[in-house]
């Protein structure tokens, strides 16, 4: 039986799990094991974000985690839990200093060009198992996605996907209603959408 649901502490390494699955050599699954878990228990437990995962039983099938406000959202994460970044941080100063530039240089993307004032929910990041993909749990996440956000009292909705060799998805968020704000380049040179839904 399938159940949508907050995402309680003890099932965090679930969600780092289901994010290794999804996002196989993405920047921040390299980033390790320890930054993943701090990076969505953080989300989890912040008054303007929420983790919530979609679980057949007690397997975690997906999940999303999002906020409510996205302008410096990111960086108001870090404060508040800046002694669990700080030592992130610090052994990345000396395994992974690109990697750490690279985390910086990432924290706000958005057009050097375009003026844009964070003032909307924003979806950071949504994983579906891969053995599990087709059968309709990102849609649902989606759903309840827009379903928390309108009980926020939220308007506007964003997420960013990746410009290139990524049509399917791309197609996936319009059929959902989202249309693509502005294209950005991401640190170094991924070139990536931000989209955005009206839904109040």
């Amino acid at each position: 039986m399938m159940e949508i649901k907050r995402i309680e502490r003890e099932d965090v390494p679930q969600v780092v799990e289901v994010h290794k699955d999804s996002f196989k050599g993405f920047f921040l699954t390299e980033l390790g094991d320890h930054f993943l878990t701090v990076y969505y228990d953080s989300v989890r437990k912040d008054k303007k974000a929420i983790l919530v995962g979609l679980y057949n039983e007690k397997e975690l099938c997906g999940f999303f985690a999002a906020t409510s406000l996205s302008k410096g959202f990111n960086k108001q994460l870090i404060i508040n839990n800046f002694l669990q970044f700080s030592f992130i941080g610090f052994r990345l100063l000396f395994t992974q200093i690109s990697s750490l530039s690279r985390l910086f240089k990432n924290f706000t993307k958005t057009h050097k060009d375009f003026q844009d004032d964070g003032d909307y929910a924003e979806l950071l990041s949504i994983g579906v198992s891969v053995n599990k993909q087709g059968q309709g749990i990102g849609k649902n996440l989606l759903i309840e996605f827009e379903r928390q956000m309108l009980l926020r009292g939220c308007s506007s909705l964003s997420l960013t996907t990746d410009f290139n060799n990524n049509e399917k998805a791309i197609q996936f968020y319009k059929g959902l209603g989202y249309e693509v704000y502005y294209d950005f380049i991401a640190y170094p040179n991924r070139r990536m959408y931000r989209m955005i839904k009206k839904i109040a």
